[in-house]
């Protein structure tokens, strides 16, 4: 009694896989789908995928921890966790099918409900799922614009006064003569039309340039600057652009 007291508590232990063997636990089947345990159930539903060096082992099942403190908690108490991991699924279904618990909760699993489905009343299973689609396919029809042939005359009179209208009209026209005139101002008019050529642009130019500029005269005064009792002088210089060097 003592020894199979012992196993039970053995197999209710928890035991970190060491990191040595982290790339090999990433082949394994963790449970959860890799998320962490004790985030899932210290922060109500949140989900943090676990590290590959924090693989801890607990009956035969793989959980990966976000952290070092995730994973000493999870060893201290793993009961804790994985009952907490299935009553936060019973609080929010939706994590039932997101981490892979159907064989914890059998009646939320699709396959059960259709094999119960159809133990009870075959042929039910199907309207479970909704109304089968109806099979719908494209088709198209491409006719003649007149299938039967028109042989319609739309000259046609079926009235004989009708045919004696158009009797009278065509006699009518055999005794009709046309008549034109022409008054003095229209004899021997026509259109005229007269076409002129545009005179072009010309422009002459000469091998030399001609110009007139008037001299410029500048006034300099001398003696603003130095001493005070020296005298100015007022020098006149006369410019003449069109003068020669030596000219001026």
């Amino acid at each position: 009694a003592g020894d199979g007291a012992a196993e039970g508590l053995e197999e209710d232990a928890a035991e970190r896989i060491p990191a040595d063997f982290a790339p090999a636990m990433l082949q394994l089947s963790l449970e959860l789908e890799g998320f962490c345990p004790v985030t899932l159930v210290d922060k109500a539903g949140l989900l943090l995928p676990g590290s590959a060096e924090c693989i801890v082992r607990h009956r035969k099942r793989y959980y990966a921890c976000v952290d070092e403190e995730a994973t000493a908690a999870f060893v201290a108490d793993p009961a804790r966790f994985v009952q907490g991991s299935l009553a936060q699924a019973t609080k929010k279904p939706e994590l039932i099918h997101l981490l892979r618990l159907q064989e914890h909760f059998p009646g939320a699993s699709i396959s059960e409900v259709m094999r119960k489905a159809r133990a009870a009343k075959p042929g039910t299973a199907d309207t479970l799922l909704g109304a089968p689609p109806k099979p719908t396919a494209d088709s198209q029809v491409q006719t003649v614009t007149h299938l039967v042939d028109k042989h319609i005359d739309y000259d046609y009179e079926f009235s004989e006064w009708g045919l004696r209208r158009r009797a009278l009209q065509l006699a009518n026209l055999r005794n009709k003569q046309t008549k034109s005139q022409q008054t003095g101002l229209s004899h021997f008019r026509r259109e005229q039309e007269t076409q002129c050529f545009v005179p072009r642009e010309s422009a002459t130019q000469t091998a030399t340039s001609v110009g007139t500029e008037a001299p410029r005269m500048v006034n300099y005064v001398k003696g603003l600057r130095g001493h005070p009792d020296s005298e100015m002088h007022i020098v006149n210089l006369t410019i003449d652009p069109g003068a020669g060097v030596g000219q001026m």
